[in-house]
């Protein structure tokens, strides 16, 4: 059946607006697409009962839009109303609701504005700090000792290091000289050797007596030979004091690594606890949660203000019996300033007059429809009294319909 589902299709309708612009739009559409279907050939029975159909559907469309067009209407007359009330009020009672509504509307633009500022920190870095108040002048303190022990370890290794390969070129150039004096020996040793041997034969062979030079020569193999071997015992006992003082540096470079990798340990551990890089961005962040603290603790009271002259307004209105105290929560402006009210109330005749203009204009737009569809029922055949059917839910929504 082609309306069987008409009441039982879902509905997606966006949310008021209220936007005037927005209502002729909509109403300018649903003109152009009323103009269109009237050049429609209607003498095609599928033609028309899809015609039908779609007239079934915007009177069923127009009739829920106004049920919720009434709805507002009342609510914006009641709105209406309870400003009639705040008008005739005596100066009398007037002045507690004033001063109520002065405060709620200051302490609210104060809440606002901090709600506006930029939060400083996350919400974990303040519970952490929070949670670690007491605890943090004093991890400040530590980091920035641990971080200054680093930088003088570091100047202790780099130091150490130094030594350490200064001792190694120092037994270096000792074995040098070590091995040159033992390479010199050898070589003198040989030329001795072949000095005395010729000229030993020298002597034989000229039957001369050469006892003098043999003198000279041992004098100067003896010190030849005295020399290097005091230079070589030098150059062993500097490279056994070289191992010595390397040995040194290397324990003492093995101690302060030791102890780098403690303190650095300890920074790491701080600095990842609370997510920075160093001791003074640590600072600069407790110090953003002082002052963050500070504004919390200040919007505290704010909102405790805030609630003792909200529930002291709410009182005061509702002894005058109005329809909706609560929002004038959210107009605490108009309350206090006389030029916000008149727009406020201008704002919502216009509202009204518009919810008026569109309700009669749907009437009128219903009444042509069900003509229109009333006028096509005998092209529907089977299908008519369906069509009657509709057309007597429609009226029954809305009695004006009839």
């Amino acid at each position: 059946m082609i309306f069987s589902n008409l009441f039982h299709r879902k509905k997606n309708k966006e949310s008021e607006t209220g936007s005037f612009s927005q209502y002729d739009q909509s109403e300018y559409a649903k003109l152009e697409t009323k103009n269109i279907v009237k050049e429609l050939n209607l003498s095609d029975a599928a033609q028309a009962k899809k015609y039908v159909v779609d007239l079934c559907k915007q009177m069923i469309q127009a009739s829920k839009d106004i049920e919720d067009s009434k709805s507002e209407y009342q609510l914006v007359t009641n709105y209406l109303t309870d400003i009639q009330i705040l008008e005739d009020l005596t100066d009398a009672e007037r002045k507690p609701i004033l001063e109520c509504a002065t405060q709620v509307a200051k302490l609210e633009k104060q809440r606002t504005d901090f709600l506006k500022t930029k939060r400083r920190l996350t919400d974990t870095q303040f519970a952490q700090m929070q949670e670690e108040e007491e605890n943090l002048p004093g991890v400040i303190r530590r980091l920035k000792a641990n971080e200054a022990d680093l930088d003088a370890i570091k100047r202790n290794m780099a130091y150490l290091e130094g030594k350490k390969l200064e001792w190694s070129m120092q037994r270096s150039d000792s074995a040098k000289v070590q091995k040159v004096t033992r390479t010199a020996a050898c070589y003198l040793l040989a030329v001795f050797i072949t000095l005395f041997a010729f000229v030993g034969i020298l002597s034989w062979y000229l039957n001369r007596d050469l006892q003098l030079v043999f003198t000279i020569m041992g004098f100067a193999a003896v010190g030849a030979g005295a020399f290097i071997l005091i230079r070589y015992q030098d150059s062993t006992r500097e490279i056994r004091q070289a191992d010595v003082n390397r040995n040194q540096a290397i324990t003492l470079e093995n101690r302060v690594k030791i102890r780098y990798v403690n303190t650095k340990n300890a920074v790491d551990f701080i600095c990842e606890k609370y997510h920075v890089r160093n001791a003074k961005e640590l600072e600069f962040l407790y110090g953003q949660y002082q002052e963050e603290a500070r504004e919390k603790e200040t919007f505290r009271k704010t909102s405790d203000d805030l609630d003792y002259y909200t529930q002291n307004l709410l009182q005061y209105l509702t002894r005058l019996r109005m329809y909706d105290t609560r929002v004038w929560l959210t107009h605490a402006n108009a309350l206090v300033d006389s030029r916000e009210m008149v727009e406020l109330k201008h704002e919502l005749l216009t509202r009204r007059q518009k919810l008026r203009a569109r309700m009669e204009y749907s009437v009128g737009s219903i009444h042509e429809m069900k003509g229109e569809a009333l006028k096509n029922m005998s092209k529907l055949g089977n299908n008519a009294y369906q069509l009657e059917q509709i057309i007597r839910k429609i009226e029954a929504m809305n009695p004006v319909f009839k």
